[in-house]
């Protein structure tokens, strides 16, 4: 029964939004898998589902409920994954995300997921009151790292910033990837990250080499071809706990979700934000914010303008490969004005507020971020990481 239930779910329920739940057919969200038979690969990965069960999760149960479009429990979540990251079974894995999907993944779902991955992570502590600026890819335009320099900004305003990042995915260029180009070992272990937050209030966690589990999940993602709970997982999983962040999300629809998973995960203060299409803030205009203040969420519109930044377009956003966005970056944070700087100031100065630097408003820190630009001191701050980066790295060789 269960067996047959669960292909059922998959093949012939309806896709549905976490804020709606209506949609496509369930058949349609595999429209975009690059192999043969998909249906027959679904199939296959719900009866391995049913039929395989560990000792501490009844996984018939787990997919009763998603096929009765139940909602788990934070903790049902949370032990579910880390029972399939466990056996590292791509068909379970698969099939478990593709059923969260269906049914529209809840805030208690997305933090019980995040809360598993951060158990299996790689610990990084950099004390507290670390900032994270951070977004979750997909927007798809090409645009400058904007949050990797608007880190730099933060961290030559006074915040202690611990990004947590990886290679492109959806882009042209990755954070990793633009900080290795700017020259910074962007792989360093725990120790490394360490001393370069004590000593330029910057560092860098990539990844792959801060969540091992991931390799379990990383296959099955690239074989589903569809956007599911990992898609949005990533701004939550900083293996140095920060307690506040600036997370850009590439939808709006997507913004309560994420808030309201940090406030489950236990974030102090945080900005989930949402602009013109893409996952940051931008000069172009308005956005959508979510403001995570102890424990509560409240939603509102922002405009740049309202604290002096300048419209400006799509095209005056627009990076390209490492090699040419650290060139960008490297001019912008040397003191060069322009549309670059003013959204990396807008997102820095947001940062600054979140993370108490700048305490009294949004527009405080917008105007502490720009006259740090101007000193040039987001540039020393990137050069004396890089220094500190490759020290490091030379030390952990040893």
């Amino acid at each position: 029964m269960a067996q047959a239930s669960a292909i059922n779910c998959l093949t012939n329920a309806r896709v549905q939004d976490p804020r709606a739940r209506r949609g496509l057919d369930a058949r349609k969200a595999f429209s975009g898998v690059q192999v043969p038979n998909a249906r027959r690969r679904v199939q296959l990965a719900a009866r391995s589902l049913t039929m395989r069960t560990t000792a501490s999760v009844d996984m018939k149960s787990v997919i009763e409920k998603l096929c009765e479009k139940e909602d788990l429990s934070m903790a049902e979540s949370t032990e579910t994954l880390e029972s399939l990251l466990t056996g590292a079974d791509a068909a379970q894995i698969s099939a478990f995300l593709v059923l969260l999907r269906t049914k529209g993944e809840t805030a208690e779902e997305i933090a019980g997921l995040a809360k598993a991955m951060r158990n299996s992570a790689v610990s990084c502590d950099c004390g507290p009151g670390v900032l994270d600026i951070v977004g979750t890819g997909g927007d798809g335009i090409g645009s400058v790292n904007i949050s990797t320099g608007s880190c730099l900004l933060a961290a030559a305003a006074g915040a202690k910033v611990a990004k947590h990042g990886n290679r492109s995915v959806s882009s042209m260029c990755g954070s990793a990837d633009v900080l290795e180009a700017l020259g910074v070992v962007a792989d360093l272990g725990p120790e490394g990250v360490q001393a370069c937050v004590k000593e330029t209030n910057m560092g860098f966690m990539f990844a792959p080499r801060y969540h091992p589990a991931m390799k379990a999940v990383v296959p099955v993602r690239k074989s589903l071809g569809v956007r599911t709970a990992f898609n949005i997982l990533g701004p939550m999983l900083n293996p140095a706990n920060a307690e506040y962040g600036l997370v850009g999300v590439y939808s709006p629809s997507i913004i309560p979700l994420m808030a309201n998973s940090l406030r489950l995960l236990g974030m102090k203060k945080a900005l989930v934000v949402h602009s013109m299409g893409l996952d940051e803030l931008v000069p172009m205009g308005p956005a959508t914010i979510a403001e995570l203040t102890d424990g509560k969420v409240e939603q509102y519109e922002f405009d740049p303008l309202e604290v002096g930044i300048k419209r400006c377009t799509v095209e005056d956003l627009k990076g390209g490969d490492r090699f040419l966005n650290a060139e960008i970056l490297r001019d912008t944070l040397s003191g060069t004005p322009g549309p670059v700087a003013d959204a990396l100031a807008l997102n820095a100065g947001v940062a600054l507020h979140a993370c108490g630097v700048a305490p009294n408003s949004v527009a405080e820190g917008v105007t502490m971020a720009l006259e740090v630009h101007r000193s040039g001191a987001g540039l020393k701050t990137l050069d004396a990481w890089v220094a500190k980066s490759q020290e490091m790295s030379e030390k952990e060789k040893k």
